[in-house]
């Protein structure tokens, strides 16, 4: 039609352009972040789900490294508590060494003065073993955080040489104590005394005391092995725990892709499509907008 005011075809290639700039928007877009749900009209109904799944993988990834610091806070006290362990057997020796009346008095004297130090050397692993600035062998029981619902946990007993549980009476009288120490150094003689090396009555100068050490010294290692059997139980605990999270994260990780990743086979695909349409829509606007100019010869 020989018209001026209206140009249809124009307005048409025009309308086609703008809605395939929003296609070719839409698509460059998810491919330059790789995710589908950019903005929320992307996917009003799947969006809530997608950032869900998103924050539940990543407090479980958290969880995870939350645990494997408890199992690298076990392992600090179960090294220290092995070198104890191995500083007890050497004092039992000592004693048991001390205790025979073949040694002359210097040389009992001598082995005194190594069973001091051992001792010495016992408090001094435990006041400078720490994980993190934070004291780890005096009891302090430590709870490992999850994110949701309640974490586990980490049960540490009490390593220092002069612990002892000061109700005996109890059904849990041995509770977060490694020697099963239940009395002080002052109390009567006997096999569940706790040691103290900063008194005077923790000398094995006489055969006597080394006999009464070396019953003490027995029950403490007995604690001991009870007790680092029980850091190994939870440090294979955490990490059957951190196993499970790993594949629970995984999951939620691969659903969250499932539903908000890009799909680049389908996104270059309409990219293509919607940038031959540009050109042709653009071509054919520029089409529209010529043929009207044949009207004005009609004017000459």
């Amino acid at each position: 039609m020989t018209i001026l005011n209206y140009n249809v075809a124009a307005q048409r290639a025009a309308t086609t352009m703008t809605r395939n700039d929003k296609v070719m928007n839409s698509a460059m877009s998810r491919l330059s972040t790789g995710v589908k749900l950019n903005q929320s009209e992307d996917g009003s109904a799947t969006i809530g789900v997608y950032k869900g799944l998103q924050v539940q993988a990543a407090t479980t990834r958290v969880a995870i490294d939350n645990i494997n610091n408890g199992i690298s806070y076990l392992r600090t006290v179960d090294d220290a508590g092995a070198a104890i362990e191995n500083l007890l057997i050497r004092m039992k020796e000592i004693a048991t060494e001390a205790a025979t009346g073949t040694l002359e008095q210097d040389q009992i004297d001598s082995l005194d003065v190594e069973f001091g130090m051992l001792g010495d050397q016992w408090d001094r692993i435990v006041s400078e073993t720490k994980w993190n600035g934070k004291a780890v062998m005096e009891g302090a029981d430590v709870a490992i955080g999850m994110g949701q619902g309640t974490g586990p946990t980490l049960r540490v007993d009490d390593w220092r040489s002069a612990a002892f549980a000061a109700s005996a009476g109890t059904p849990d009288a041995n509770h977060q104590i490694a020697t099963r120490a239940l009395s002080d150094t002052n109390a009567t003689p006997g096999a569940t005394l706790a040691f103290d090396f900063t008194g005077t009555n923790m000398d094995i100068d006489a055969a006597s005391d080394a006999v009464t050490f070396m019953a003490q010294i027995n029950n403490a290692l007995i604690g001991i092995g009870k007790s680092r059997a029980e850091l190994g139980a939870q440090i294979n605990g955490l990490k059957a725990s951190a196993d499970s999270l790993v594949d629970l994260a995984d999951r939620y990780e691969s659903n969250a892709s499932a539903i908000g990743d890009a799909n680049y086979a389908s996104e270059t695909a309409k990219l293509a499509t919607a940038q031959i349409v540009s050109q042709a829509a653009t071509a054919m606007l520029a089409q529209a907008n010529a043929q009207k100019g044949t009207v004005l010869s009609l004017l000459q």
